[in-house]
């Protein structure tokens, strides 16, 4: 029940993370907000990196880097192409950091998935 409710969560996350990542922005971004963007990046993709590694199922965790790596360049090619309505652009430096975060969340992820797949299974018998 817990790594069911924790891949509806991961879908949900998605979906939102898509949303507001594409989202207009203000054509004017200030140096701090500059400054932070990066570890908004990183935080936000190693949440995703994490939660993907918790309740991937046959799937190697290769396989799965791979493909949120694709959603992180996918992602900024989708701002790029939506420039002229949300006032994004494509950045190398937002992709470096959406992809150290997917790494850093899946390796944290693969150490806890034990943990949490045996806390899954004694919730489960207990119901």
């Amino acid at each position: 029940m817990l790594l069911r409710i924790i891949r509806w969560f991961t879908i949900f996350y998605v979906i939102v993370l898509t949303l507001l990542l594409e989202l207009p922005v203000a054509p004017t971004v200030s140096s701090i907000e500059q400054s932070t963007r990066g570890y908004a990046h990183l935080i936000i993709f190693a949440l995703l990196g994490f939660l993907v590694e918790l309740c991937r199922r046959k799937r190697s965790l290769f396989f799965w880097i791979c493909v949120l790596c694709l959603y992180a360049v996918g992602t900024e090619v989708l701002q790029w192409l939506l420039r002229s309505i949300c006032h994004r652009e494509f950045d190398w430096i937002d992709v470096s950091q959406d992809v150290v975060g997917v790494l850093l969340g899946t390796l944290i992820g693969y150490f806890c998935r034990p943990l949490v797949q045996r806390l899954s299974e004694s919730l489960d018998k207990k119901e």
